[in-house]
């Protein structure tokens, strides 16, 4: 077993050259939600790497895979397996190399269980699995349901991130992430993050002064402790933004509105697999109880489920109204959501306007918000007023939705100018 260096050690060893993940959009994929290779019903890993093509066309520079491990760290062996369901380790290793061959880059989940975390060989086991998928390749990971990432820190929480930590250190430019509800209570603990996903810009509600708070939190936090923000619109907690933020048209100009925010924050991007869509949640019914699940993917064709399977009903419902909402229809489409994704990710990796790690706050009317990216040029507007506002000066380079007028910034709208 490895001797845990103390924090200001794995503190050290992360200097150098900037890393990868710094400004990196990283996509996430829930496998069985996203493509079925096999006619299951089930999305599963071949399926993942048969759609590496749309990941490249979409611009991210990282795919980050969520359930594809048979179980958790304490469980003797699980973790170093892939879920039968969706694969073996030889495709695993074949979707690995053919997303490196992409110029993408591989993130997994790796969960410890809790009531085993103040145990000895558990660690040894934490250490075995990192190690083990590092060899095969994978550049990063999340530690899913680590102990005392959801509640104030403790030394079990410590001792993990801090093994985690040293053995991920050992290989330059991987990087090593969680879910950190509060940073409050576990600035020791973040310490041995790379990047921390804070629930808050999932939550947020659509007004100006409240996302300007939680976008000053998390950054301000995130800099105590020297890692690096990850900017999320949704996760398996919080509807996705279409549903969450009103539904409908008003709930999907008001995600599209905070894509455009989320993409101007310097840090982490994360794009939630089909919130470049604007696909909402999709009701299903439990007994009387209706409730909302993600329904996966909708590729190509008229009707449900959209080129995501071959097998007929075995899998989770998908509304046959999606049909305007499928890959291939939004590609046609130039004034599609995912057309806007796509001019979003390629002005924010290309354009140089987008340098500088800071966020300076303009003066702007009620209900509304201006920031600009120090070290560039470029000023991100979002109206969340009842009535257009003056737009900021500069040049438009992107707006959410079409501008009637260079003057005013209708309601439920985001613009990025220079």
């Amino acid at each position: 077993m490895i001797t845990v260096r103390d924090i200001s050690d794995t503190a050290r060893a992360r200097t150098g050259p900037r890393a990868w993940w710094s400004d990196a959009v990283i996509y996430r994929v829930d496998v069985r939600a996203f493509d079925d290779s096999d006619g299951d019903g089930v999305g599963d890993l071949n399926g993942v790497r048969e759609r590496l093509g749309y990941l490249e066309l979409l611009g991210v520079d990282a795919v980050w895979m969520t359930g594809v491990l048979a179980g958790p760290v304490g469980k003797p062996g699980q973790a170093r397996e892939v879920d039968p369901i969706l694969g073996d380790l030889t495709s695993f290793d074949r979707l690995v190399a053919e997303t490196h061959a992409s110029g993408l880059r591989v993130a997994i989940d790796i969960a410890v269980t809790r009531h085993s975390a103040e145990q000895p060989e558990v660690h040894e086991e934490l250490e075995r699995t990192l190690r083990f998928w590092m060899d095969r390749g994978v550049d990063g990971f999340r530690l899913g349901a680590a102990p005392g990432m959801a509640h104030p820190a403790d030394d079990a929480t410590h001792r993990i991130l801090r093994t985690a930590r040293a053995v991920v250190g050992e290989s330059p430019q991987r990087l090593i992430g969680a879910l950190v509800r509060e940073w409050s209570t576990s600035l020791g603990n973040l310490e041995a993050l790379d990047v921390g996903l804070d629930l808050g810009f999932c939550a947020v509600r659509f007004q100006a002064d409240a996302i300007r708070a939680t976008v000053e939190r998390v950054r301000s936090a995130a800099e105590q402790v020297g890692a690096v923000p990850v900017w999320g619109l949704a996760d398996w907690d919080h509807p996705r933004p279409v549903t969450r933020l009103g539904g409908n048209t008003t709930g999907l100009a008001r995600a599209r509105a905070m894509a455009l925010v989320q993409c101007a924050l310097p840090g982490v991007i994360g794009v939630d697999n089909g919130n470049e869509l604007g696909l909402p949640e999709s009701a299903s019914q439990d007994g009387m109880i209706a409730k909302s699940i993600r329904a996966p993917i909708p590729w190509e064709g008229a009707h449900a489920p959209f080129g995501f399977s071959d097998a007929p009903g075995n899998w989770s419902p998908i509304p046959d109204e999606w049909s305007e909402l499928t890959v291939e229809a939004q590609l046609a489409n130039p004034a599609s959501t995912l057309s806007l994704y796509r001019e979003a990710l390629r002005i924010r990796h290309n354009h140089p306007a987008f340098s500088g790690d800071r966020v300076e706050w303009y003066g702007a009317p009620e209900g509304c918000l201006a920031f600009r990216r120090s070290g560039g040029n470029l000023v991100c507007a979002l109206n969340t007023a009842p009535t257009p506002v003056p737009m900021p000066p500069g040049a438009v380079l992107l707006s959410s939705r079409p501008l009637d007028s260079e003057q005013l910034l209708p309601v439920d709208t985001a613009v990025w100018l220079v």
